[in-house]
């Protein structure tokens, strides 16, 4: 098998907002239901102080916690966070400086990927290299929705990648860039908030046509209010057409040997645990299968967009996440 599963903590973001536990505990978690052995986090979400003033016993702890699990540490999110200041954004060196310590704490516990993010520049990238190289960590652009392998801004890392020709430079594809449908689970979340059937009916009919995101959101409100809907579902509607991408699955390939790391975004899994309504892994894991090489892939819930901690368990649905890419990976 060419693809290591894992889980990033982030699918479990709801019971950490909860204080169900701390991050230790978390770990112990993943490791007792078994759902390594690969491991990833986001520094900013579960490291007080990143990257500049984590206390080292907090280090100690979750490294520990790493150990006595048996996990693999597999990718560090980090944020690029270059509208900090709305009213300046960051320029190419204080860009640098952000990402710097974001890196050499990556290097430091021992993760052999950091995630960076759309946004940073040629001449930042450029700049990041000596630093990723000596911290020995490799930088990978998060392809996310709306974005996609083949989109302009994806188009013009590959081609910044191909001028520096760095092994620490590369990319981690979520699968949100290519959704074949919206989450049954987002749909009645709307129903509850009170859009109509026929509301549904012409979020589908926008979010399949053509056209800028944005645009497409904007063409459904205007239809939507005209129709007389809600404006809380309306609103809420605007994440569908951001974060559910429509690329094409078999594109990932343009990109698959620069790859670092995997993020295996899901919302539903059925209950045979064979397929998933959303995306379609049948088609997405075999292109990473013939990698010809191990790439680690972190099962990625995002459902607690729409679900709260009450109503699913988000540890469960990664062991299901896990069942089905077994399953598939398998045949």
């Amino acid at each position: 098998m060419s693809i290591m599963l894992g889980t990033t903590i982030y699918s479990m973001t709801n019971e950490w907002l909860a204080g169900q536990f701390t991050l230790p505990q978390l770990i112990d978690e993943v490791g007792r239901r078994k759902l390594g052995p690969g491991l990833e986090m986001i520094g900013f979400q579960n490291l007080r102080g990143f990257p500049n003033k984590v206390d080292k016993r907090d280090l100690k702890d979750f490294l520990d916690a790493v150990e006595r699990n048996e996990l693999t540490l597999t990718s560090l999110a980090g944020n690029a966070d270059i509208a900090l200041n709305p009213a300046k954004w960051m320029d190419t060196d204080q860009s640098v400086e952000y990402m710097r310590p974001q890196i050499e704490m990556a290097g430091e516990l021992g993760f052999p990927v950091m995630r960076i993010q759309i946004g940073l520049t040629p001449e930042v990238l450029t700049k990041l290299e000596p630093i990723a190289a000596k911290a020995k960590v490799k930088l990978g652009m998060e392809v996310h929705a709306p974005e996609g392998p083949n989109t302009p801004k994806v188009l013009a890392t590959r081609e910044v990648y191909e001028k520096i020709d760095s092994e620490y430079l590369g990319f981690v594809p979520d699968f949100s860039s290519c959704m074949r449908a919206i989450p049954p689970g987002m749909m009645d979340k709307l129903g509850q908030a009170g859009l109509s059937e026929a509301g549904k009916q012409l979020i589908i009919q926008h979010w399949e046509s053509d056209g800028h995101p944005f645009q497409r959101y904007m063409a459904f409100a205007e239809q939507a209010r005209a129709q007389g809907e809600p404006e809380l579902p309306i609103s809420q509607a605007k994440l569908i057409f951001t974060m559910f991408g429509r690329q094409q699955p078999e594109d990932w390939a343009d990109i698959l040997d620069r790859t670092v790391h995997i993020h295996a975004k899901f919302y539903e899994v059925n209950e045979e645990c064979t397929d998933s309504p959303s995306i379609d892994y049948h088609r997405i894991l075999p292109v990473f299968a013939k990698a010809g090489r191990t790439i680690s892939m972190s099962s990625e819930w995002e459902g607690h967009a729409f679900w709260d901690a009450d109503e699913v368990c988000a540890f469960e649905m990664v062991r299901r996440h896990h069942r089905m890419c077994e399953h598939i990976l398998n045949k």
